[in-house]
């Protein structure tokens, strides 16, 4: 399973990697990379995964990934095809000396920033137009873009995707053993999910599971498995062909509805029907 440590290329002659994707679906492997990446989502939505968190994401939303961070996107199952502009970059691609210049102190000051993963709250239409124009300009204006653009995700506000980043890099077998428990899960997660069903799908007794995956993400299974379906509830709670809570609660995993308003209450803050109304509020104005 090579693809977990992912490998981005990267022309001799550049420090920037710009990618394109256009898909049914985004590259919904959990893997790590070296470089730290900056996604503007163009169209598409689903749900990503940073380190022990899940969000997500939809047409707009603009992402910090940090390097060697483990993370996916899964798309929603639509024929809509996604379409996302990815920059990469390390500081070692900069040069040794990059940081000693006087006028680039913030630039440093993103890279630090960057660890845990941002997710772009402010500003987003200024940053969207200079990732868009980052595909189809020369060298030199790609680093002036990338310029700004730093710029401007420093001056932005910024949401923290994860408090946690893994201490070392996920080896290729530790990787390979979370990308079949995400897999599962976010196939599944509507069903009842037990946990040795789970560590069953990895050839580990259930008390060994729960240890790897408390030591590889700082949070329980459940833990996870409660977070992807309370966001997967925000979803749909948004989508435009709207359901019933209680459908929704069904929908996402929950055997009861008390259940379900007592968990969305927990991780968000407010009951489902204040989350809808705030977010028909925000849409109308």
């Amino acid at each position: 399973m090579k693809v977990r440590p992912f490998k981005i290329p990267k022309p001799i002659d550049q420090s920037l990697v710009v990618q394109v994707d256009i898909a049914h679906s985004f590259y919904n492997q959990l893997h790590q990379h070296a470089e730290i990446q900056i996604s503007c989502i163009v169209e598409g939505n689903g749900k990503l995964i940073v380190a022990n968190s899940v969000h997500p994401f939809g047409k707009g939303d603009i992402f910090v990934i940090g390097g060697n961070t483990p993370h996916l996107f899964k798309s929603l199952a639509n024929d809509r095809k996604s379409h996302m502009i990815t920059l990469f970059l390390t500081p070692e691609s900069l040069g040794n000396d990059f940081f000693k210049i006087p006028e680039l102190v913030e630039i440093k000051r993103f890279f630090t920033r960057s660890i845990g993963g941002l997710r772009v709250q402010s500003g987003k239409k200024s940053i969207t137009q200079s990732m868009s124009r980052l595909p189809k300009v020369g060298k030199l204006q790609k680093f002036i873009l990338f310029l700004k653009l730093i710029h401007e995700i420093n001056k932005a506000d910024l949401l923290e995707l994860t408090g946690y980043v893994p201490s070392k890099k996920i080896s290729n077998t530790e990787g390979r053993r979370l990308q079949l428990v995400f897999d599962y899960t976010m196939n599944h997660f509507e069903q009842t999910i037990t946990l040795s069903q789970v560590a069953n799908l990895v050839h580990m007794t259930t008390p060994a599971f729960c240890r790897f995956f408390k030591q590889r993400t700082n949070k329980t299974y459940f833990e996870f498995l409660i977070e992807l379906r309370i966001e997967h509830a925000c979803q749909m709670l948004v989508h435009p062909n709207k359901t019933s809570i209680a459908a929704i609660s069904e929908g996402s995993g929950f055997s009861s509805i008390s259940n379900f308003n007592r968990k969305f209450r927990k991780l968000k803050g407010t009951t489902p029907s204040e989350y809808l109304r705030k977010t028909d509020l925000s849409l109308a104005y």
